[in-house]
């Protein structure tokens, strides 16, 4: 049985163990605590393929952290938010779209560089197996 497809605007989620904030008394980079992570998947979506009229996402599309984390250390190579993305790094290893993996729910992707999020597709309609 396959999942529902993910298409542009769906979240990947996780949470970012390894950033930097200043410690309160020196200003010296210190380890933050784990920071929630959430980016709609905006970029890098197919367009020639859509899904109830919205591009299908596929390995590879990427998306900002939103809100962005604050009070990190400059020296957090995350710092700027900009840089604070999601990748999706896997998708169907059966289904193509447009020539690449299609995402789907539970697609591994990144946060902040580290592989610890999830794609959350929201196309029911579609289901995407292997």
């Amino acid at each position: 049985m396959g999942t529902p497809a993910a298409v542009a605007g769906d979240q990947v989620t996780g949470t970012c163990p390894l950033h930097l904030m200043p410690n309160p008394a020196t200003g010296a980079p210190q380890p933050t605590p784990p920071l929630p992570f959430a980016a709609p998947v905006l970029l890098g979506a197919c367009a020639s393929v859509l899904i109830g009229g919205t591009p299908a996402v596929v390995a590879g599309a990427t998306g900002c952290n939103t809100p962005p984390h604050v009070g990190l250390h400059p020296a957090d190579p995350f710092f700027a938010p900009p840089l604070q993305q999601a990748v999706v790094t896997q998708g169907s290893t059966s289904v193509l779209f447009g020539g690449t993996p299609a995402a789907r729910t539970g697609s591994p992707a990144t946060c902040c560089g580290q592989p610890v999020g999830t794609l959350a597709g929201s196309a029911a309609s579609v289901l995407i197996g292997g």
